[in-house]
């Protein structure tokens, strides 16, 4: 990651851990950036999980800093995070994050449902997956997994989603990416395709009458 990606963590995260760091890249969002937040931090309360919600200023020209700042008064979690470029938001966020588990979110996404976080959040915390990558709303990893990884990926929506999980393949990492409702797509490695079908083939055999 570039130096002047990386100087503007402010304010500085506090010692230890939580369960997840939510990092949501904002530009010119006032209209949603608040309620997208909110939806993240209930959804996390309910699953009874700690986290930190990192809001990351991409340039933004609006009143978004304003709306997060006001938010952060009734919202601890809340971190704004400042001086990232276009396409940078998620890869500065990641090099803030003290979560053990890394959801990368954009502010349009947390309006839809938020449920199949649960089962990505899952997967990744027991290790069998390194990334999850649900296609057209979000990906979850672990923090550990993520250097080296996430700082090296720029770009939004399904561009950055390509891009991570074809430098993650590449790195042999253990991915998922599917679409909800849909069957997981498999790696592009031979280990990766035998699971991803045996898998398959065992849920085809439990579902026979």
């Amino acid at each position: 990651m570039a130096a002047r990606d990386v100087h503007l963590c402010h304010p500085m995260p506090p010692a230890g851990a939580v369960d997840v760091s939510v990092i949501v890249p904002f530009a010119d969002h006032e209209d949603v950036i608040g309620t997208a937040c909110g939806r993240v931090a209930r959804h996390l309360g309910e699953l009874g999980l700690s986290f930190e919600i990192l809001a990351v200023d991409e340039a933004s020209g609006d009143n978004s800093h304003a709306v997060l700042g006001l938010l952060r008064r009734s919202m601890p979690p809340l971190r704004i995070v400042a001086g990232a470029r276009p396409g940078r938001g998620f890869a500065m966020g990641s090099a803030c994050a003290r979560g053990r588990v890394l959801w990368l979110l954009e502010p349009h996404s947390a309006l839809r449902s938020l449920a199949p976080f649960g089962r990505a959040h899952a997967r990744v915390t027991r290790g069998e997956l390194d990334l999850a990558v649900v296609r057209g709303r979000f990906a979850v990893l672990k923090r550990a997994r993520a250097l080296g990884l996430v700082d090296a990926v720029h770009g939004m929506s399904g561009s950055f989603e390509r891009r991570l999980v074809k430098r993650a393949t590449g790195q042999r990492l253990v991915v998922e990416a599917y679409e909800v409702g849909g069957n997981a797509l498999p790696g592009p490695g031979l280990a990766e395709r035998v699971r991803w079908r045996l898998a398959w083939a065992l849920g085809a055999v439990a579902q026979r009458p």
